[in-house]
């Protein structure tokens, strides 16, 4: 009896042992994956430029498309500071390298926009940018980074390399938007066209582009018509279908134009002409009362 007592003991002592190695490795294992899924990473999902290509001097609008990795956690008080490794892409005058990003929820996304400046010194065929990220989540403090490399062409087909509208233009007459740009690939674009969103013509809303063959620069100029008097502002974006046939969309930016009613000097120039007229004409009836004056005493003396 005794020794079927100490079997039975036995037995149990190793049926419990083998369910706490089981519960504990269980517990192990969902710790691992709670701990994986729960902690948010910030990534940048997708970015886009606006301002067209990446020149020396220039100004460019960064738009990042943020993502928070984790299925379950928020990630709260996000704080993104910008670096570059080279100094020649920084913050937009009156600008901060860090911007407060605020919460992310788990699994979602929020876009955030950055104005910023390429140096005057630089050189090369793209520029890097490094998003630091500190945040909060689950009571714990915590950071990561992630650089994205920017290529000259502002990643797009069609690479602007300038566009300027005149800043002064009268109602109803022709204001030039000069527009310089290159084919970056190697197929041809045969749908490029400006929207020019405003109160202008509707002819001026849509500018169709000359085929854009591959490889090729251009400079052209366009005119656009406005309608209405006063300060104007105008959008004006670039749309075209690439070589994978995705429809492209890029913002060309925001333009003022002080729009007048008419033209000073034309207005000069007509009321001189009419001053001329009327001079003219009293001239002409002037000299006219003197023929017939001296016809009248050209006959009297004849008659006499």
């Amino acid at each position: 009896m005794r020794k079927y007592n100490n079997v039975l003991k036995k037995i149990m002592v190793c049926l419990f042992t083998v369910l706490c190695l089981v519960a504990n490795t269980k517990i192990v294992a969902n710790a691992t994956e709670v701990d994986g899924n729960a902690m948010p990473i910030i990534e940048v999902q997708d970015y886009s430029i606006d301002g067209g290509m990446i020149e020396a001097g220039k100004q460019i609008t960064v738009n990042l498309k943020l993502h928070n990795t984790s299925s379950v956690a928020s990630a709260g008080s996000v704080m993104m500071t910008l670096s570059n490794s080279t100094g020649t892409l920084y913050p937009a005058y009156g600008n901060s390298n860090q911007i407060f990003v605020g919460s992310i929820g788990a699994d979602d996304t929020k876009e955030v926009s950055v104005p910023m400046v390429i140096g005057n010194n630089f050189m090369g065929n793209a520029v890097d940018l490094t998003c630091q990220f500190d945040y909060v989540a689950m009571s714990n403090r915590l950071n990561n980074s992630a650089t994205i490399v920017i290529p000259t062409s502002g990643g797009s087909t069609i690479g602007v390399k300038s566009i300027d509208v005149s800043a002064h233009a009268i109602v109803n007459g022709k204001s030039l938007l000069a527009f310089s740009y290159v084919n970056q690939s190697s197929s041809n674009i045969t749908d490029a066209k400006l929207i020019v969103d405003g109160n202008v013509s509707s002819t001026s809303k849509e500018i169709k582009l000359d085929t854009v063959y591959a490889g090729k620069s251009y400079t052209n100029d366009y005119y656009v018509i406005f309608e209405e008097a006063g300060n104007q502002t105008i959008n004006v974006s670039l749309q075209y279908t690439d070589a994978d046939g995705s429809q492209v969309i890029t913002d060309l930016g925001s333009f003022d134009v002080s729009v007048s009613k008419e033209n000073a000097l034309e207005n000069d120039t007509e009321g001189l002409m009419r001053i001329i007229d009327i001079i003219g004409k009293a001239v002409a009836l002037l000299f006219g009362l003197v023929a017939v004056g001296a016809v009248l005493l050209y006959v009297k003396k004849k008659v006499a």
